[in-house]
């Protein structure tokens, strides 16, 4: 075992950075030492929506009436978003989470993960199953979908890297058990370098900034595009939402990427 989820020491969290500190016990939330984190995170959990407030299959007669082309178009997009939404909710979960170290940091990216897959996901979901279409064969077609995979591939690169170092980091840390050899901890302690972890880590901030500022706001466009000319409303209407919410998440990631910049144990990367 490990002290991963629970370190029994005392930890003076107002020392502690926002990654790889000296690990973690309680939810010191009752701390104020990063007010402007706390803040962002009640504004987000504020703004608290459900695809139930929305009636998607509104939207089935849009189906109906377009033409294939555009049809195409339309479940094209809304095929890379449930892709690029079921990445940001799982990045946020195994790759930051993990090595996050900072109290309030971690809270944030608890509800930034709770909003991408129960709020977000399942709002594609509902979209989909309120066109008059075979739901299951559309999810299906994402993994297939070499143009879609692709377009995710480089994002994916950054956090699996970034993942696999915390395990190795983990398991450095770790004690034998009846699953964890003496040798396998050994392994880890001679291959863990913390400084490549580091860069890892930016580099995954960076990644998940350009998901949320890049790949999300121009998929976000065409499903605003249709409502401009009379399409799709509801399904804009939904996307409005998650746009709102994503833009919190991009601003989030530039805080944390301007804070290391800052920080003399991270600017040089």
């Amino acid at each position: 075992m490990s002290n991963h989820l629970f370190n029994p020491n005392p930890i003076y969290f107002a020392q502690t950075p926002l990654f790889l500190g000296e690990g973690r016990n309680i939810s010191r939330l009752d701390l104020s030492i990063e007010p402007h984190i706390s803040k962002m995170t009640s504004d987000a959990i504020g703004k608290l929506w459900f695809s139930g407030d929305f009636s998607p299959s509104k939207d089935g007669k849009d189906y109906i009436s377009c033409g294939p082309a555009l049809n195409l178009l339309f479940m094209k997009n809304l095929k890379f978003q449930t892709l690029l939404d079921s990445l940001a909710a799982r990045s946020v979960a195994e790759v930051f989470i993990p090595i996050t170290t900072n109290p309030q940091l971690a809270s944030w990216w608890f509800q930034h993960a709770f909003f991408e897959e129960n709020i977000h996901s399942q709002s594609y979901a509902d979209i989909l199953k309120g066109l008059p279409v075979d739901a299951k064969a559309i999810f299906d077609d994402i993994m297939v979908n070499p143009a879609i995979l692709a377009r995710a591939k480089s994002v994916v690169a950054c956090f699996e890297d970034t993942v696999q170092h915390n395990a190795v980091m983990i398991l450095s840390k770790s004690t034998p058990s009846k699953y964890v050899s003496e040798e396998m901890i050994e392994t880890a302690k001679r291959s863990y370098n913390i400084e490549v972890h580091k860069v890892s880590i930016v580099m995954s901030l960076i990644a998940l900034n350009i998901l949320e500022a890049v790949l999300f706001k121009s998929s976000f466009l065409t499903s605003f595009a249709f409502k401009e000319n009379g399409l799709y409303s509801v399904t804009a209407d939904i996307i409005s939402k998650i746009a709102q919410d994503e833009s919190g998440h991009y601003a989030m990631t530039i805080s944390l990427i301007n804070r290391l910049r800052k920080d003399p144990a991270w600017a040089y990367i």
